[in-house]
C-alpha cells in the first residue's frame, strides 16, 4: 500500500495513513494487519498493528503505533509516496451488540486506536455511546476530539493532569444500564473492568494486546487460556477479541 501520511500524535505514538488496494469491505473493527518491515531480511517477523480507521470509499487505512523498537522506528521513517507491504485484515474483531441499549467503550493507552473504528461503525448505526479513555498523563492523550464526535467522552489520566484523576474504573461512577462493553488496553485494566461489572448482565468483549510472530495461528506463539484453563486460545487467530467470559484475564 502507498503511504499517504505519517504523523506524530504524542511523543512516541504515530499514525500511518495508507491508501490503495485492500479488502476494506471485509474489515471488522478490532482486526489487525501484519506489516512487513523493510524487505523482511533484517526483520523477518512482521509487526501486528491494529486497524484504527478504515474508509472503503476513500480506500484509506490508518494504523496507530507506538515506537518501541527497530521495527516501529522503521515505520516512523516512512514518507508519503513510499510503499509498505501489508497483510490483512487478520483475526476476529468486535461482534455487533447482541441486544439493544447504550454501549460503553473503554480504552487504555495504545489500546485506544482499535476502538475508534468500532465507535465510528456504532455511531453510524445510531447506537448511544459512552466512551472512557485512560492515559498516563496529559502528554499521552490523543484523539479525544475525534472520539468526542462519536459519543460522550470521559478522559482519565493517572496523574490527574487531564480529565478525571485515576484509572478508568474510577470514572464509571454510578453505572448506567449499559448493554454491552467493548474494551482494549493493558490486561490489568481489562481484568479490573470485568471485576467491576461482576454480577451484572452486561456483555463484555475485550481485545488482547500480545506480541505475535506468524499472525495467522500457525506458530502458537501468542496464546491465552480459556475460562476453565483446559486449553490455549491463539490470540492472533481466535482473537484478538474475545468475550471476557471465555478466557482467563
Amino acid at each position: 500500500m502507498l503511504v499517504q501520511g505519517n504523523r506524530r500524535l504524542t511523543s512516541d505514538i504515530w499514525v500511518l495513513d495508507l491508501v490503495g488496494e485492500f479488502p476494506y469491505d471485509k474489515v471488522t473493527p478490532g482486526q489487525f494487519v501484519h506489516v512487513l518491515i523493510g524487505d523482511g531480511t533484517a526483520h523477518p517477523l512482521r509487526r501486528p498493528i491494529s486497524i484504527a480507521s478504515c474508509d472503503p470509499v476513500g480506500k484509506t487505512l490508518s494504523l496507530v503505533y507506538r515506537v518501541v523498537g527497530d521495527g516501529t522506528k522503521w515505520m516512523r521513517e516512512r514518507r508519503p509516496g513510499e510503499t509498505i507491504d501489508v497483510l490483512g485484515p487478520l483475526g476476529h474483531g468486535f461482534p455487533a451488540p447482541q441486544r439493544p441499549g447504550p454501549v460503553l467503550i473503554v480504552g487504555g493507552g495504545v489500546g485506544v486506536p482499535p476502538l475508534y473504528q468500532l465507535a465510528k461503525v456504532l455511531h453510524a448505526q445510531n447506537v448511544e455511546l459512552d466512551i472512557v479513555l485512560g492515559f498516563k498523563d496529559h502528554g499521552d492523550v490523543f484523539w479525544a476530539d475525534e472520539f468526542g464526535k462519536l459519543g460522550h467522552v470521559t478522559i482519565c489520566t493517572e496523574d490527574g493532569s487531564v480529565g478525571r484523576p485515576g484509572f478508568v474504573t474510577e470514572a464509571l461512577g454510578d453505572d448506567r444500564d449499559w448493554a454491552t462493553l467493548y474494551s482494549c488496553g493493558p490486561r490489568s485494566m481489562l481484568k479490573a473492568l470485568k471485576t467491576h461489572f461482576q454480577g451484572t448482565d452486561i456483555q463484555g468483549y475485550v481485545s488482547l494486546e500480545e506480541r505475535m510472530a506468524c499472525g495467522i495461528g500457525a506458530c502458537w506463539g501468542c496464546t491465552c487460556e480459556n475460562a476453565d484453563q483446559s486449553e490455549a486460545r491463539r490470540i492472533c487467530k481466535d482473537g484478538p477479541v474475545f468475550s471476557w467470559e471465555e478466557i482467563q484475564l
